[in-house]
């Protein structure tokens, strides 16, 4: 077989696992605030929880698993995410309370953090300077049509057989994923003696890495915590809202990243990133100014196409400006941070909401949408 042909094959089956990684995941992911919160559970207190479980698990992770992943097979690094996704699921479903949150977040974060950086060390490694944003938006289709499925899944099984119950289901969802991984070949990996320590961020690299971090601050600061407080506080909605309002947000990112991948594979990268940007200051402006459910439905609808236009693009522009032998050290590098930003999401987003109101975390990721506008802008025009 050819390489051309084998770096193909390795991508298609990297996809395909990746479906029931990301699948497996979403349960905790959309729905565990929902179920602490009815079991009395204040919102600051859930924060606290999920901030710790994920700072503990996807930091620390995230920062040392891009040093070590050269020294494991590539598979093993694939493998590893699925089984700490399998865990994140029994854990949960086995230690009660806090301790069992806490547990569950950490292996979650563990295998999130891991499946980033394999995954996106399996593309860099299977593909060419052409179709970086090509690929980056396929992972992106992926990602967003496993999070669908899994969603409207969680809604039937909670409705007969309870959260609980359905996280053994969600375990279990991971098996298929060993078998898609077991395929892959390693032989398309990049040889390279350079150690972490050689790894330096030029300017551009730092300023897209704090525009992506405080983007990300933003959004885990304003999601599925505060989502679920908003829809059942002000709006007095059911727990099927949720699955309506994020599968709005991730079949618009779906059919944003196929309509207008070939259209923005002809623009400049720091300008599609740009415009994402603002599609997400205005979706943050029309939940603020929401006086029913449907306005934030159409809000996480546009947070979507904004999402299916800035991701492949900033995703882009970080292989660009990163040397190929150092992207699996510039991905753990990266990761750490972003896992850091993400993690203080859900206690910050507690802290505004207890002390400032429900809407505090919208006032600011629209602050911070215009603050990464600013950043993109000051590249494109240097």
């Amino acid at each position: 077989m050819v390489k051309k042909d084998v770096e193909k094959n390795n991508l298609i089956f990297l996809f395909i696992g990746y479906f029931f990684v990301f699948a497996s995941g979403v349960l905790i992911s959309f729905f565990l605030p929902f179920y602490l919160k009815e079991q009395g559970m204040s919102i600051l207190a859930i924060g606290g929880l999920l901030t710790f479980g994920i700072a503990l698990g996807m930091l620390v992770f995230g920062f040392l698993f891009g040093r070590i992943q050269r020294k494991i097979k590539l598979k093993a690094g694939l493998y590893l995410s699925a089984i700490f996704y399998f865990f994140n699921s029994i854990l949960l479903f086995f230690i009660p309370g806090s301790m069992g949150v806490i547990s569950s977040k950490v292996s979650g974060s563990f295998g999130n953090s891991i499946s980033k950086i394999s995954s996106d060390v399996t593309m860099q490694h299977n593909s060419y300077k052409k179709i970086h944003r090509k690929l980056s938006s396929i992972h992106l289709i992926v990602d967003s049509f496993s999070i669908v499925f899994g969603l409207f899944i969680s809604i039937i099984l909670i409705k007969y057989i309870g959260f609980r119950n359905s996280l053994l289901f969600f375990a279990l969802l991971i098996i298929p994923s060993f078998f898609f991984f077991s395929k892959i070949n390693e032989n398309t990996r990049f040889k390279s003696n350079k150690k972490f320590k050689d790894l330096k961020l030029n300017k551009k690299l730092k300023l897209l890495f704090i525009a992506e971090n405080i983007h990300w601050f933003a959004l885990s600061s304003s999601f599925a915590l505060v989502i679920t407080f908003l829809i059942t506080d002000k709006f007095s909605a059911s727990i099927n809202w949720l699955a309506y309002l994020f599968s709005g947000l991730y079949i618009s990112i779906m059919l944003t990243t196929f309509l207008t991948r070939k259209f923005l594979d002809k623009l400049n990268l720091y300008k599609t990133s740009i415009f994402g940007m603002i599609l997400l200051f205005l979706s943050a402006i029309i939940i603020i100014l929401a006086n029913n459910i449907y306005y934030v439905f159409g809000a996480l609808i546009l947070e979507g196409i904004s999402a299916g236009i800035w991701v492949p693009s900033k995703t882009a522009l970080y292989w660009k400006e990163t040397s190929p032998e150092l992207r699996e050290k510039a991905s753990g590098y990266l990761m750490g941070w972003r896992s850091f930003a993400k993690a203080m999401g859900p206690l910050a987003g507690g802290i505004l909401v207890t002390y400032l109101g429900i809407l505090a975390p919208f006032y600011l990721k629209s602050v911070i949408a215009l603050c990464a506008i600013g950043i993109y802008y000051y590249l494109l025009k240097n």
